[in-house]
């Protein structure tokens, strides 16, 4: 397990740098930059302003030195200055961040709230009216996308309760209530899109499960039913749920910028979706940058979680 571990650490690093190179070229192939985009409110400055501003920023040497220059910069944990909103990087990152995962942490334990005895109850009584009623519940959610969902929410808030989501982030301690309104929301909405495909899944794994061999010696054995399900069979679907879910973490936690934007969340996935307008290259780069790394530790967190769902799995 340990050699197991320190190996996928260490290969981390060349798909960092990978990912690095690619992402700071993929943004170098879009026209213009930072200045072009804002020559539309700055009107009447000349090509002297113009290249005195790009000299400032960096932005009048060639890319491979500006990405020698950003690489150099990470080591020393200074990842640029975010032209856009004309502060560090990590400064953004570590004001937006704590939202977004907030925002991705209550929406998985809603979407396994609802997901899991739900994909559980129809792969028990399959092809009863309850497992008619969950698929067709599940299918509703993959089909609805999480924008409309947030409209809706809006629209018939609004004309309903008479309620819009706060315009201006809210403190959990300073005020509960309203951090509530405008988390809730937006939780619940991501949690049910994710729930939706939990359940499909959890119900095709438990399916398998329960006709597996182990499980018809469990009930011979006298066992009660809930123990069979939950403890000998739900157990062992969850590898193929455990894969998904991960994933679905690093989703959740880069942020539905949709969901972001229309409830008037600030976190990082609307940060994000700014800077691209903006040409904003450094924050851009720092967000892609900190969610690819979360996504390879959530991965080696997941693979090393099969051995405890399952004991027959062992890492060499």
């Amino acid at each position: 397990m340990q050699r197991y571990l320190i190996r996928r650490l260490i290969f981390m690093v060349p798909t960092l740098v990978v990912m690095s190179m690619f992402t700071f070229g993929l943004l170098r192939l879009m026209p213009g930059d930072f200045i072009t985009a804002q020559m539309a409110e700055a009107r009447g400055a000349d090509q002297v302003q113009i290249d005195r501003w790009r000299k400032e920023l960096g932005l009048d040497v060639p890319a491979y030195i500006q990405y020698f220059r950003w690489t150099g910069g990470l080591f020393r944990g200074d990842w640029g200055q975010s032209y856009w909103q004309n502060e560090p990087v990590l400064t953004v990152i570590k004001r937006t961040l704590p939202t977004s995962m907030e925002l991705g942490g209550i929406s998985i334990i809603i979407g396994i709230m609802i997901s899991a005895p739900i994909g559980v109850l129809s792969a028990v009584r399959q092809n009863t009216w309850m497992d008619y009623l969950g698929r067709s519940v599940s299918i509703l959610g993959i089909s609805i996308p999480n924008f409309f969902l947030a409209t809706l929410v809006i629209i018939y808030g609004a004309r309903w309760f008479g309620w819009f989501p706060p315009q201006t982030s809210q403190s959990l301690f300073e005020n509960p209530g309203g951090h509530a309104q405008q988390f809730l929301p937006a939780a619940f909405i991501l949690g049910a899109s994710l729930s939706a495909q939990n359940m499909r899944l959890i119900r095709t794994t438990m399916l398998e499960t329960i006709r597996a061999d182990y499980v018809r010696t469990a009930r011979a054995k006298g066992l009660k039913e809930s123990v069979v399900i939950f403890r000998h069979a739900f157990r062992n679907a969850l590898i193929p749920v455990v894969t998904l879910l991960g994933f679905q973490i690093t989703i959740t936690i880069g942020g539905s910028v949709v969901v972001e934007r229309a409830l008037s969340v600030n976190g990082m996935g609307r940060a994000f979706i700014d800077a691209v307008p903006q040409r904003d290259f450094p924050l851009v780069q720092g967000i892609l940058l900190l969610l690819v790394g979360v996504t390879l530790l959530i991965n080696l967190v997941v693979d090393l979680s099969y051995s405890w769902l399952d004991p027959r799995i062992r890492y060499s």
